[in-house]
């Protein structure tokens, strides 16, 4: 794990899968409603935000760079 000090080092590893996920889902809220397609792009775009905030996840425990 990284060098992670205290509780913010920890705030700041749901910060960013949070930030992430709600990203990718107002992104594809208004891909929605720009192209009349609702629900699709904005579950798309959650999705995509997840595995984004994911990825970050498991880089910051793994420590990689």
């Amino acid at each position: 794990m990284k060098n992670v000090k205290g509780p913010w080092g920890h705030a700041q590893i749901g910060l960013e899968l949070a930030v992430a996920v709600l990203a990718g889902f107002f992104c594809g809220y208004y891909a929605d409603r720009r192209f009349g397609t609702p629900p699709w792009l904005m579950l798309s775009g959650a999705a995509f935000g997840m595995f984004c905030g994911f990825y970050l996840l498991f880089r910051d425990v793994s420590g990689d760079k």
